[in-house]
């Protein structure tokens, strides 16, 4: 039997993986454009009227259709269309918003922004999703938002969290920064929210280094959203004129120039993602230990964007996912265990030197979602350039795990 990498053996895989951010003549020509055009903002009046000329224009039209929505609003980052949207939905001081506690924490800091507070219900121990049972629990005469994550591109159930938002009268946005192409019955995820925001960040599925997007079919929560993040000037004949309370967020054309090239290749990236799921997914199986998030017929794309992978340890008798992913890295799988944040325990919540003052009326440190908190150990994470490689390495992955589950007497059984 072979020896293990981390032992001293060689490794299954010395090959790179692909490298991120993807980009060729395509993105070149693009930005030579923009900087010959002199036409570095998207602000309108650079345009005189005519918006066709603005990429960012194009970016939001291309990028709403996509995604199976009729209005699109590119801001500065994925947090700004946080912001915007949150902001859009009426969210304002003493309001709640219902979300995971396993996100970054710029899902939770726009509601503070606003003087709402972010009210944390549990997830779905299977997918780490927002558990619906927890966010109808959750909902109060205060409450206004519901924000489900699309933790990693795997949807959150968008067909429970809509009828509990209708029976309830609320709005729902969802993160949806993880999910760019994410499908839920034969539709991009994004149609299913009032309003969806998107990210374009540098880790994200298509990038500009940074960026984001809010998407809609809601008329008129487009027209808040563009006032919004268009400093508080209006649209149509309100053009140039202040008619309420903004803020700057526009992308610059330079990030829409980057972006429209980047969603050209969208369709063949969720491609080549979802193909791999499929051929990892069935390798595993044969071994045994590792296995995607529960399949549900009603996702039918995802975005892969942070792949993650349930870890039994059981299968590995007993081994801790942090020494199975120390031995996974050392044959050539970059990965690692956890299961991310848990926000209510973070010193912007739970200490009054870095607490909002509109956050104190919730003690945060009586705050429980034993979902989220008991998924530390039984995930194991890896970079999306894993899902974009061929299928040599997605065979290489499934050998690494054969070879560590063959070997499990060279490494010490620290409990799970």
């Amino acid at each position: 039997m072979r020896r293990l990498a981390l032992n001293g053996g060689t490794p299954v895989r010395s090959a790179p993986f692909p490298e991120r951010p993807i980009f060729d003549q395509l993105e070149l020509t693009a930005l030579e454009e923009v900087l010959t055009s002199r036409r570095w903002t998207s602000a309108p009046y650079i345009f005189k009227g005519d918006m066709s000329l603005s990429r960012t224009y194009r970016l939001e039209r291309d990028y709403a259709a996509y995604h199976d929505c009729r209005f699109g609003i590119a801001t500065g980052s994925g947090t700004d269309a946080l912001q915007i949207a949150y902001a859009a939905a009426g969210l304002g001081p003493g309001d709640e918003a219902i979300m995971p506690p396993n996100t970054f924490i710029a899902t939770a800091t726009p509601a503070l922004h606003l003087g709402a507070v972010p009210i944390f219900a549990d997830v779905d121990p299977e997918t780490l999703c927002l558990d619906p049972d927890a966010v109808e629990a959750a909902i109060t005469d205060r409450t206004r938002l519901i924000v489900p994550l699309h933790l990693g591109g795997y949807p959150a159930d968008m067909d429970r969290i809509m009828e509990i938002a209708r029976r309830h009268d609320l709005t729902v946005v969802a993160d949806a920064c993880h999910a760019a192409g994410t499908e839920w019955r034969g539709r991009k995820v994004a149609a299913f929210s009032d309003l969806s925001a998107f990210s374009f960040q540098q880790d994200k599925q298509i990038t500009a280094g940074e960026g984001g997007m809010v998407t809609t079919n809601d008329e008129k929560l487009y027209e808040q959203c563009y006032v919004l993040h268009n400093d508080g000037r209006g649209l149509g004949e309100h053009g140039g004129h202040f008619v309420a309370q903004g803020w700057n967020f526009r992308m610059s054309e330079f990030q829409a120039a980057l972006l429209l090239a980047q969603l050209s290749r969208l369709d063949d990236l969720l491609k080549r993602k979802n193909r791999n799921a499929r051929r990892l997914g069935a390798g595993l199986a044969q071994v045994g230990g590792l296995s995607w998030p529960r399949e549900d017929e009603r996702i039918t794309a995802q975005s892969y964007v942070y792949p993650r992978l349930r870890y039994h340890a059981e299968a590995f008798d007993g081994l801790s996912a942090a020494t199975f992913a120390e031995a996974l890295r050392a044959e050539g799988i970059p990965c690692g265990a956890g299961s991310g944040w848990t926000l209510y325990r973070h010193p912007l919540f739970t200490e009054s030197s870095f607490r909002f003052d509109t956050s104190r009326r919730v003690d945060y440190r009586q705050v429980h979602c034993p979902n989220a908190e008991d998924a530390a150990g039984r995930w194991i994470g890896f970079p999306q350039e894993v899902m974009l490689a061929d299928e040599r390495a997605i065979d290489d992955f499934v050998e690494a795990v054969a070879k560590i589950k063959a070997n499990l007497g060279e490494l010490a059984a620290a409990p799970a």
